[in-house]
């Protein structure tokens, strides 16, 4: 069962002439303000203006958009899931030292934070392997030979 406190918003939860407003709102030149009940005006910081314009120029995508706070625990099964491997491939990375965990009772718990990590990291080896690849078809001439893939027929 999942504690993860839900904070959702969806491309149906704002009006389209909202979206509008808000989009016009937030990429013009003017950051915009909080007004507090004192009177008192409060600029929002470029992070915090930034974090609405993207979640506005999602949901004008047909996107939804969720926040969570990055020491989310995960279960292993929701952590498989999010990086998109089965449970056991996930438990294996962890018996193997791969990413923090840490245990729940007996069960292991691993944080937002250190998944989003995971996947960045995963993400850089695959795009090294990528480039080293091309660069070895490069040097031996076979970058831009075509090769024809199809088989013979009754093979």
């Amino acid at each position: 069962m999942s504690t993860i406190n839900e904070h959702r918003v969806g491309p149906s939860d704002i009006a389209p002439d909202e979206q509008f407003g808000l989009e016009k709102m937030l990429t013009g030149e003017v950051r915009p303000v909080l007004l507090t009940s004192g009177g008192d005006v409060i600029e929002l910081p470029k992070a915090i203006n930034d974090l609405f314009v993207s979640v506005v120029q999602a949901i004008k995508q047909k996107q939804a958009v969720f926040l969570m706070h990055e020491d989310e625990a995960f279960t292993t099964q929701a952590a498989a899931n999010f990086l998109g491997m089965s449970r056991q491939f996930f438990v294996r990375l962890l018996d193997q030292n791969e990413l923090p965990f840490h245990h729940v009772g007996t069960h292991r718990r691993v944080f937002f934070k250190d998944l989003v990590k995971y996947q960045h990291e995963r993400s850089k080896t695959r795009k090294a392997g990528l480039d080293k690849m091309t660069e070895e078809l490069v040097a031996a001439g076979l970058y831009d030979r075509y090769v024809d893939l199809a088989r013979p027929e009754g093979e």
